[in-house]
């Protein structure tokens, strides 16, 4: 096998698409002020989940979106494209694949901004998106739609179909032992129990695999090079001094170079699928409130391909001496014989994940296509021709051998660039559209560039929230002596200013941090307003926010509004609260953390919502994307003789648990939890205004949330430091009598 075979395209192919690449990506990089730097944290943020928002529109998050769109592309793409661009640029390409890498990013901003704002909703809630749809409804050209839409077809069957499931049997042949077609025969069964299930299985399943897959292949690579990495930082040199080389400079200058590395880092781009639309086509169905945020989060497979894996992949081969396409097929078959080996076991798997991935993502973008051009009919033809050609092409490849895999990547390849042309003019074309889209986005949620801030909320994204609470709650029940339990506690006092006089006992007394947490008050310390129609503070908070539920939202700071569904949970009293109105406590660890009923009722049960543990300060409610519903909750349902009250209970980040009086049982943050919802249908559970209703074993806070047309606010301001018992309004009139 000769490089001539391994690679067909020429430069007379791969040169001009890489110039477009390069001329598109520079044009939006400009036009956008560089997103790719101004908006680097933030889009991980995105991606982390701190921005998602149950109650937006569309069918998968934003990481399930990302994996399943770009996976065939993260790893697969990146890997092959980097050992092509290395074979036929030498190491001096990888600079400028991390030069065009970073302009190339808005190409995917703007492609998957501009497939969620032009995306289709069909009656059965089904959305469509791709390319197609904004070059039809932007640039209102439906002949080249439809074109782009016949070229993807033809990419998604040899690209994406033939080249993952040929790549699945070769590994499997070559790797496992696995003979005949019983991989490409498995793959399909898997394949069709993933689409079966349509784009909700699609990108549950990628956003499990992905990750998996992602964590093998650095696990391989850490295991292989862990002795080696000394030599990184030498070779990221070579690779600078590679890319200028003097020759060059003296014969023709940086155009001259860049002229002779355009056909290997062009070749690169085709592996990568960039420019070609197909991220855009799963992109469009994510369930976002705006487009940008997955423009933002797409942009970032560039970024991981370009300087992360490509980087990997260039020093790994470069290490071994590998670089032209005999000895790139030897060090492949090195890897082969050594299958039984961790190492290459964890790469091998790798691959076979991220092809599972691959070929439900195509499959899906093709499925797309094949609707636009002539419905659903032709839709269920082409899945039907979809599996027909990759086991008739896999059958061929165990007759014929490794050429059929290189020629169908090539012919792949070819077809890419022709289904990227139209896109890549496209996106010239509707720039305009994406400034406008983005400029949008940063007015209407509020969002700025605060690195910092949004590097905090990442690291609070990722971080085992529960687990360190879980951790921290068993921690404060430890009983320490007392000559170190007393200066704990008072320092601790000390740092948040705690009023230890209105404490039932004397600091000395209390023997874990758990029970100084959880404190009772002396008698006599708070006054219960006894008026009858008053409602009084279950706590001791600052009024964060109060006001009127507008419909099923609660308004909260600009961009941070979030349904009253999410966070009720349950639906049983929730046209009750519609149009009600709300108030929010914050209880930071300088409060007394007892929480108390705000009116004299009857418990009516309550639900339970197992969920993140967010801290629930101001930076993070304001970073994190309706992080009230994403917490953990325990909603108390409380009636009245005037109305009905939800009393939320929202768990935090150190929360060890939350409790309630009325149910010993009911416990949060256990280690195995499940969505309760109980009902006290038989019998009377009476609460005193005042008296105990729960405890958080940490601070947290508390949302009250009034039945519409029941309740009217009392003299209170935002940011208000007040204690329980205090009066926060008054019930308008009685509607029903209880027993007292």
């Amino acid at each position: 096998m000769n490089q001539k075979s391994l690679l067909l395209l020429g430069n007379d192919i791969a040169n001009p698409y890489f110039f477009l690449i390069l001329l598109c990506g520079l044009y939006l990089t400009i036009r956008l002020r560089f997103p790719q730097i101004r908006f680097l944290f933030l889009s991980l943020k995105i991606l982390s989940g701190a921005m998602d928002f149950k109650g937006s529109r569309g069918q998968l998050v934003h990481s399930q979106a990302f994996f399943a769109s770009t996976g065939s592309s993260l790893l697969l793409g990146a890997i092959v494209g980097s050992a092509l661009a290395l074979m036929t640029g030498g190491p001096g390409a990888l600079f400028w694949i991390w030069v065009s890498s970073f302009l190339a990013m808005p190409i995917r901003f703007v492609s998957s901004t501009l497939a969620v704002r032009f995306r289709t909703k069909l009656p059965n809630g089904r959305y469509l998106s791709g390319p197609m749809y904004f070059i039809e409804k932007a640039l209102r050209a439906k002949w080249l739609a439809i074109l782009f839409a016949f070229t993807s077809l033809l990419t998604v069957l040899t690209l994406g179909g033939v080249v993952p499931v040929l790549t699945i049997t070769y590994i499997s042949n070559n790797a496992f032992g696995i003979r005949g077609m019983t991989a490409p025969i498995v793959t399909c069964a898997v394949l069709i129990f993933v689409v079966l299930g349509g784009i909700r299985r699609v990108g549950r399943m990628s956003g499990y695999l992905a990750p998996i897959g992602l964590v093998l292949f650095f696990s391989c690579y850490y295991i292989l090079f862990q002795n080696d990495l000394k030599e990184f930082v030498p070779f990221l040199s070579f690779v600078i001094q590679e890319a200028f080389n003097p020759a060059g400079i003296a014969t023709g200058g940086i155009f001259l170079i860049f002229k002779s590395m355009s056909g290997s880092v062009g070749t690169y781009f085709l592996a990568t699928e960039a420019g070609m639309g197909k991220s855009a086509g799963i992109s469009g169905i994510v369930r976002t409130d705006s487009p940008v945020k997955q423009g933002l989060v797409s942009m970032l497979s560039t970024l991981f391909e370009g300087f992360v894996v490509s980087t990997l992949v260039f020093y790994a081969l470069y290490s071994y001496g590998v670089s032209g396409a005999e000895s790139q097929l030897g060090f492949l078959r090195s890897l082969f014989a050594l299958s039984d080996e961790l190492p290459a076991i964890l790469f091998f798997v790798s691959l076979i994940f991220f092809g599972i991935i691959s070929l439900s993502g195509w499959f899906y973008t093709g499925e797309q296509s094949a609707y636009y051009i002539s419905g659903e009919k032709f839709a269920n033809f082409f899945r039907i021709l979809f599996i027909t050609v990759i086991l008739v092409m896999s059958y061929i490849f165990i007759a014929q051998g490794d050429v059929v895999l290189f020629y169908s990547y090539n012919l792949g390849l070819t077809l890419a660039l022709i289904t990227a042309v139209p896109v890549l003019i496209s996106l010239l074309l509707l720039g305009p559209v994406g400034v406008f889209e983005l400029k949008r986005f940063v007015s209407e949620s509020g969002t700025r560039y605060e690195i910092f801030k949004d590097f905090y909320i990442l690291v609070l994204t990722l971080l085992p929230k529960n687990l360190i609470s879980k951790l921290f709650g068993l921690l404060s029940y430890i009983r320490l002596p007392r000559f170190i339990m007393i200066p704990v506690l008072k320092a601790f006092s000390k740092m948040y200013k705690i009023n230890v006089d209105e404490a039932e006992l004397q600091i000395w007394e209390y023997n874990s941090l758990n029970q100084f947490f959880t404190r009772a008050l002396k008698a006599g310390a708070r006054i219960i307003d006894s008026e009858e129609n008053a409602v009084v503070s279950p706590v001791d908070a600052k009024v964060t926010n109060f006001g009127d539920i507008n419909e099923r939202t609660l308004i909260q700071a600009k961009g941070n509004d979030f349904s009253l569904k999410d966070l009720l949970g349950s639906r049983k009293y929730l046209d009750s609260f519609i149009n009600g109105k709300f108030i929010t406590f914050y209880l930071s660890p300088q409060d007394y953390h007892r929480i108390h009923s705000p009116f004299y009722g009857k418990i009516l049960g309550y639900y339970y919502e197992p969920g993140k543990l967010f801290p629930v300060n101001e930076l993070a409610v304001l970073g994190i994307r309706g992080l009230f519903p994403k917490n953990e909750r325990l909603i108390t349902f409380l009636q009245t003789e005037y109305g009905k009250i939800a009393v939320v209970k929202v768990g935090a980040s150190n929360v060890g648990k939350i409790r309630v009086t009325y149910d010993n049982k009911m416990v949060t943050n256990s280690w195995l939890r499940y969505s309760k919802d109980v009902s006290y249908e038989n019998v009377d559970i009476l609460i005193q205004k005042g008296s105990e209703l729960g405890r958080f074993e940490m601070g947290s806070t508390v949302i009250l949330i009034f039945e519409r047309d029941t309740f009217d606010f009392g003299d209170m301001t935002h940011d208000e430091k007040i204690t329980y018992g205090t009066t926060i309004g008054f019930f308008r009139k009685k509607i029903l009598s209880l027993p007292k």
